[in-house]
């Protein structure tokens, strides 16, 4: 059962910090030589509540060939453990505080079921910018790295 916590959650502190508009780029690197595969610039809209779905992002893609892609994620705290819980049947995942800047993510997608992604995004100590760092695993091995390089447009989203 995911709930509210009575008192103040460690993990949603830090996730108000990043509340805003965002906007950035996920550079792909991948092995053996790790150059680049891949890259889309993006515009994130955070907002943090003390509603059940305690987080919403809006992230809305721009692609080198010229798509354009929105899409809405949702979660909500899980009091037991302090983290904020996905799973809405396309990704399902986790998202906990681990320092006062830092937060930690792992997240896998329904389509991909043998691929595991994990993410670190670190807050700058002024608020302004993030930099985030996915490792993709496929079947227990690492197949890419995402880049993301943010800085906040407006502070609430």
């Amino acid at each position: 059962m995911i709930v509210l916590m009575s008192s103040p959650s460690r993990t949603l502190t830090l996730l108000q910090r990043h509340a805003g508009v965002w906007e950035g780029r996920y550079t792909h690197i991948a092995p053996p030589d790790w150059r680049m595969v891949g890259a889309q610039d993006y515009r994130i809209e955070v907002e943090v509540t003390a509603s059940p779905i305690a987080y919403r992002q809006t992230s809305h893609y721009r692609h080198a060939d010229g798509r354009t892609e929105t899409l809405r994620y949702e979660g909500a705290l899980r009091a037991a453990d302090d983290r904020v819980v996905f799973d809405d049947g396309r990704i399902c995942g986790e998202c906990w505080a681990i320092e006062t800047d830092t937060l930690y993510m792992w997240f896998a997608y329904a389509a991909a079921p043998t691929t595991r992604i994990t993410e670190m995004i670190q807050l700058s100590r002024d608020g302004q910018h993030r930099a985030r760092t996915w490792h993709w695993f496929e079947s227990e091995r690492l197949v890419k790295l995402t880049l993301v390089d943010e800085r906040r447009l407006t502070a609430n989203a």
